[in-house]
């Protein structure tokens, strides 16, 4: 194994010596959903499963379908598998970023340092927990290996290259939308480096005007709501929230105490140092900050939908600006920078992964806990009390109990009115009040305290603190 495999595999040891608990992570709220794809009982109903759009007219048949689909068939309701592939496939897009490094900058260090620097993001932290958000990693994965093709096509020349790009650039549809903008990413790099290979980047502008047209067809853009579009003047504003959540003072801000000048100053420095970095290393500061922005373009219209791991894709440009000036005559300067910025981020991201994994267990002894009381009784009904909106989002809208046969569990009446969700979809899981005293009063229904890290039993005091058929306050 020569020097450079020996760092990019230091890089992936220290990804899973920090972010190790990530792979203990349960599922919950939208892995939940996924998992109902199945059964799928004819092709027809798999074709469907796989390729028509889901929710929020998203069409990403190996990133989120068929990635449920396959391991739930292979391995049933146990989220290790999946949490595996998530870190395989981060692991898989080191190795990527190391390539791509080398040979844009010529330095293993640089290579070395740009996967350290992205991979201590707090945003890019939360695809490292979350299921379900491995679209972002997977279509990170084609978007990379592509870039990577088209370097070793300029290299050699090889048409053969130029071919597998294309196969690439092509299944990253199936990942995540965000793959159109590829074209972009190569025409930059062209642009700036190769002038000769920018004709044959622009084919494929065609291809991905072409799925926009047909993903439009099939599934409409909102009109109103978190997804309807916004642009104009909103994109700027936007851009910046982005950049500024990037830089990590203000998440860290979120998630710990901090004084009140901290986040201004701090973004300030980090702001500074970046842009200062982008100046020094021209052309190639020109293409990191393009690919923060190109990778982050399609989501800048969503102004009422800002998510962290939006960034997960987008944060590699900045940290191919810190990887780059890490190596560059300015070395000591980026030094101090990428010093804060990691006293920064990596306690943000521990916190993000400490959050998360709280969030998963929490869920995981709910529905575990559902599932060994109706395991023991499976007629009885089970009210659920002392639910807090966050478990009533992450574990019970969306249905994770009929994953395993069990649809007699409901919201206890009045456990509602401390959902804050407005009346939208909390009340829709209560079981009516009458029909809860029924079937408490024949034996056949039983309450349960979900506030702790058990079920708690508490018929008799819940039905003590009741009267005429309604709860009390």
């Amino acid at each position: 194994m020569t020097s450079r495999h020996w760092k990019t595999l230091a890089a992936s040891l220290l990804f899973l010596a920090f972010y190790w608990r990530g792979l203990s992570m349960w599922f919950y709220q939208d892995d939940f959903g996924w998992l109902h794809l199945l059964p799928v009982n004819s092709f027809p109903e798999l074709l469907s499963a796989l390729f028509l759009p889901k929710a929020h007219g998203n069409m990403r048949p190996w990133s989120e379908n068929g990635f449920f689909m396959l391991l739930a068939t292979l391995f049933g309701i146990d989220p290790l598998p999946f949490r595996i592939v998530v870190f395989a496939t981060v692991i898989a897009d080191l190795f990527l970023i190391a390539a791509i490094v080398r040979r844009l900058t010529g330095s293993e260090w640089a290579a070395f340092w740009t996967q350290i620097l992205w991979m201590a993001n707090s945003c890019v932290a939360v695809a490292f927990c979350w299921t379900s958000i491995y679209n972002q990693t997977q279509c990170l994965f084609f978007i990379l290996l592509a870039f990577l093709l088209f370097l070793r096509h300029i290299e050699t020349g090889e048409r053969c290259y130029l071919v597998a790009q294309w196969v690439v650039f092509l299944l990253g549809f199936g990942a995540l939308e965000v793959n159109v903008v590829y074209p972009a990413l190569a025409a930059l790099y062209a642009l700036l480096f190769a002038r000769g290979q920018l004709r044959k980047t622009l084919p494929m502008f065609g291809a991905s005007a072409l799925y926009m047209a047909i993903h439009f067809t099939l599934a409409p853009v909102d009109k109103s709501g978190a997804y309807a579009l916004h642009f104009g003047l909103d994109l700027p504003s936007t851009l910046w929230t982005y950049f500024r959540m990037t830089l990590g003072p203000e998440r860290l801000a979120h998630l710990r105490p901090m004084p009140v000048w901290f986040v201004p100053l701090c973004t300030g420095l980090l702001t500074a140092g970046a842009l200062g970095a982008a100046v020094v290393l021209r052309r190639f500061g020109i293409f990191a900050l393009g690919l923060f922005v190109i990778l982050l373009a399609p989501l800048l219209p969503l102004r009422d939908h800002v998510m962290d791991y939006y960034l997960t894709g987008p944060a590699l440009g900045l940290a191919l600006l810190g990887g780059a000036a890490l190596v560059s005559r300015f070395r000591w300067t980026a030094a101090i920078a990428a010093a804060l910025y990691l006293c920064i981020s990596l306690p943000a991201s521990w916190a993000v992964m400490s959050w998360h994994l709280a969030r998963s267990e929490a869920v995981r002894n709910l529905v575990l806990g559902v599932v060994e009381i109706h395991s023991a009784q499976p007629t009885r009904i089970i009210l659920l009390s002392g639910v807090s909106i966050d478990l009533f989002f992450a574990g019970i809208a969306d249905l994770p109990f009929e994953l395993y046969g069990i649809r007699q569990v409901y919201l206890a009446p009045g456990a509602d009115a401390q959902i804050a969700d407005g009346g939208r979809l909390a009340p829709l899981y209560v079981l009516p009040p009458h029909k809860a005293h029924e079937a408490l009063d024949a034996g056949r229904a039983s309450v349960y305290d979900a506030s702790g890290s058990v079920l708690k039993n508490i018929t008799t005091q819940w039905r003590a603190r009741t009267r005429d058929g309604r709860c009390l306050p």
